[in-house]
């Protein structure tokens, strides 16, 4: 049954788009969407909160005979079932999953409900050309934070330096000198850093550009993007 009330709608949503709900519950999501404007646009909601944080990652295949090996195990445990332990217990793996939607539930319906205060922004910044994630950076009213993602250092001496664009712009404006344990937090907020902002790292040398403009190489990029 598809909850009219808007918390509960939300909260369902994001369940539908972690993935959390039983094979009968997501079919009869899936089968609403159709008709139902109000979760459709929920839906619509949740994916564009959750999916760009999947850039970060890479895919990755898993070792080859890992799928067989699983079988394997959980064959060899149904010819020979060990009552003493308590993961051989049907209860416990159904309290176990019952537990994990209900957290997931829980952080769906928290994330709906809460206000965000002031406005939210999230960048992946990647190579050039390319679109795996190297670094991820998060806006709002109490600043910046930017977090290496991958092990990218500096070559030598050299140094990271953080710069914004501002949309309509073409002149980059300095943010700082990134450390070298790859995090950095600006507060207040620059005020150039605003939805459609694009971000860029460049290679400058040890205490940062000299001329208040890139000198080296731009070797990361990302735009900022409201979430």
């Amino acid at each position: 049954m598809i909850p009219e009330n808007p918390e509960e709608l939300q909260a369902l949503a994001g369940e539908y788009v972690l993935g959390v709900l039983d094979k009968e519950e997501a079919g009869e999501v899936a089968a609403e969407l159709a008709t139902n404007a109000e979760l459709r646009r929920a839906v619509a909601l949740w994916e564009e909160r959750l999916y760009p944080l999947s850039s970060i990652a890479a895919p990755a295949e898993p070792p080859s005979g890992t799928w067989q090996a699983i079988e394997a195990r959980i064959s060899a445990s149904v010819a020979k079932p060990t009552s003493q332990s308590p993961w051989n217990n049907l209860a416990v793996w159904r309290w176990s999953t019952a537990a994990f939607a209900a957290a997931a539930a829980g952080l769906a319906l928290w994330i709906a409900v809460t206000p965000v205060p002031g406005p939210s922004l999230v960048a992946v910044l990647h190579p050039p050309q390319q679109g795996q994630g190297s670094w991820i950076a998060t806006a709002g009213r109490s600043g910046l934070a930017l977090r290496a993602v991958t092990t990218a250092t500096p070559p030598g001496d050299r140094t990271f330096e953080l710069w914004v664009i501002t949309p309509g712009t073409t002149r980059p404006r300095p943010l700082g000198v990134i450390p070298r344990d790859g995090e950095l937090t600006l507060t207040p907020l620059p005020p150039d850093l605003r939805d459609g902002a694009t971000l860029a790292i460049s290679i400058e040398p040890a205490g940062g550009s000299p001329t208040q403009q890139p000198t080296g190489p731009v070797v990361f990029v990302g735009s900022m993007n409201a979430v």
